[in-house]
């Protein structure tokens, strides 16, 4: 297992972590150890595109871990199948011709309806899926200590010492030098999407992970569009059920009704998906062709 380890210092760390020009992605996830602080989790009722499930804003305090670099690739998810023979149980909503999902029998982690290669982040896995995923992980390096990120860790990872509505900054509209998210080559594609930007990142579909070469200030890539990031928490209408201190929000008593999953996707655009704060929730036990995932560690240890 790669592990990378950033300086503590924000302003330092983009620079230790800065990626290789044309570094690829490795068979296992290289992870990022993150250091521990306090962020503002959610938005202002202010801030353009502000949802009632991203209140109260609240401050939470982090403790130290690590996270993949990157979102999961088809390749790294490719060896998990080949090692198993896991077969997941369903198959995935896919997008339709016209812009809008349906439901794909045979649709599926390597026929996802677009063409990708083994370095594009892996969709079509649902958080039971991913879950799988992490399983096998441990089971491999002889640990117990990878897993889903938690919600709060995944915000704060994204936001990496920011507080702008965007990972970028404020403007919504620049999001194609950082980011794969609906611009003027999916508009091309998809007549029907409603919002596409007329700027153009050069993907219809997902791109490969670390394409654009933008780590944020904690050498993290991709967290925001290109694919939807289940994590680890049940979700709630509130950041109110949050128990603030890092860990995931999970279900009293009965199983979650939706996962949560973040970040926006390749199809996604402007003040709702795109923002850093914004939560998506989905049954975790289906798929999407713009949904995938990255791992978390919980310590630092040497492999």
């Amino acid at each position: 297992m790669s592990i990378r380890t950033c300086a503590s210092g924000l302003a330092l760390a983009a620079f230790a972590c800065a990626p290789a020009i044309g570094e690829s992605p490795s068979e296992t996830p290289t992870l990022i150890e993150l250091p521990a602080g306090t962020f503002a989790f959610g938005s202002p009722e202010d801030e353009d595109g502000h949802q009632e499930d991203e209140a109260p804003l609240r401050n939470v305090r982090v403790p130290g871990f690590a996270l993949g670099r990157y979102e999961v690739t088809v390749g790294q998810y490719r060896r998990f199948i080949a090692d198993t023979g896991y077969t997941p149980p369903f198959g995935c909503l896919v997008t339709r011709k016209t812009g809008g999902w349906s439901y794909d029998p045979d649709g599926s982690w390597d026929k996802p309806g677009f063409e990708q290669t083994d370095a594009h982040p892996v969709v079509c896995v649902s958080w039971n899926d991913a879950k799988a995923y992490i399983a096998w992980l441990n089971a491999k390096s002889g640990a117990d200590d990878y897993r889903l990120p938690s919600e709060t860790e995944w915000e704060y990872a994204a936001r990496a010492g920011g507080t702008s509505a965007y990972a970028w900054g404020e403007n919504e509209g620049e999001f194609c030098q950082f980011t794969n998210g609906a611009d003027a080559s999916a508009r091309a594609v998809y007549q029907e999407w409603p919002r596409t930007a007329a700027c153009d990142d050069g993907f219809v579909h997902t791109a490969p992970v670390g394409h654009f070469n933008k780590p944020n200030a904690f050498g993290v890539e991709d967290i925001i569009g290109n694919v939807w990031e289940w994590v680890e928490d049940c979700y709630t209408a509130t950041h109110g059920d949050n128990p603030g201190d890092g860990r995931a929000v999970q279900a009293a008593e009965a199983p979650c009704e939706k996962r949560v999953m973040r970040g926006g996707a390749f199809g996604d655009y402007g003040s709702f998906y795109l923002r850093t704060a914004y939560r998506g929730a989905w049954d975790g036990s289906q798929s999407f062709s713009n949904i995938g995932f990255r791992v978390a560690r919980s310590a630092t240890r040497s492999d």
